[in-house]
């Protein structure tokens, strides 16, 4: 097997890896009471810890999607202009992750009402701002122009910790519990590993890696 085709295996790999992710955490953090408690204790000691960002969380999560929206729009129309296409099917594949998370919530994953209710009882998984977010900081990182080591890097940084920033003020802001914005990132990972599968080289590794860390660190608290 040739070394492109085994990245294409990879990533397909990972991407499957992911959707299983999302699956196993809707049945065994959704619909299972036991999950359901985990994520609401989860849910209080975060909320609580918090408090302090509680005024400036509510902005944030709105801001973040807003800020973002603008910016990787003007770099798709820099883009379209450079005929990158592979990269903006990337990006296609990453938009509809973020509609798909709006449609799952809504109309498909249902939410069983066991004992342990924390705030609301209706489904809230997965967090559409949270998956809005991650899915525009992962196309900036595909649309980004700039050739230099350097800047790549900052814009690295940069858009993993608005994902970070996201999945923080989602929680503090009472809008979504721990496991919903964790299904989220795996919701859209796996877009991204599937969007590396399908044109290799628009998504490096070391993104793809980077991106994987949130799901890990968002997922430790609700252990």
């Amino acid at each position: 097997m040739s070394r492109p085709e085994r990245g294409r295996r990879d990533h397909a790999v990972r991407a499957a890896g992911l959707a299983a992710g999302f699956v196993v955490l809707y049945l065994a953090g959704v619909v299972a009471p036991w999950g359901q408690w985990v994520d609401a204790v989860a849910f209080s000691v975060l909320t609580g810890a918090g408090a302090v960002l509680r005024p400036v969380a509510g902005v944030a999560r709105e801001a973040l999607v807003l800020g973002l929206g603008v910016v990787v729009a003007a770099l798709a129309v820099r883009a379209v202009r450079d005929r990158r296409w592979p990269a903006l099917g990337a990006c296609l594949g990453l938009a509809a992750a973020a509609v798909l998370a709006l449609v799952l919530r809504g109309a498909v994953l249902p939410r069983p009402v066991h004992e342990v209710v924390l705030g609301y009882p209706y489904n809230t998984f997965p967090s559409t701002h949270v998956a809005a977010t991650a899915a525009l900081a992962v196309a900036l990182v595909v649309l980004w122009p700039g050739r230099g080591a350097v800047g790549r890097v900052v814009v690295r940084e940069v858009a993993l910790a608005a994902v970070v920033v996201a999945c923080v003020v989602n929680v503090v802001a009472f809008a979504h519990r721990p496991f919903d914005v964790l299904g989220s990132l795996l919701l859209v990972g796996a877009a991204a590993a599937a969007a590396s599968a399908v044109a290799p080289g628009v998504l490096s590794p070391r993104v793809e890696g980077k991106f994987t860390q949130v799901g890990a660190l968002r997922s430790r608290p609700a252990a």
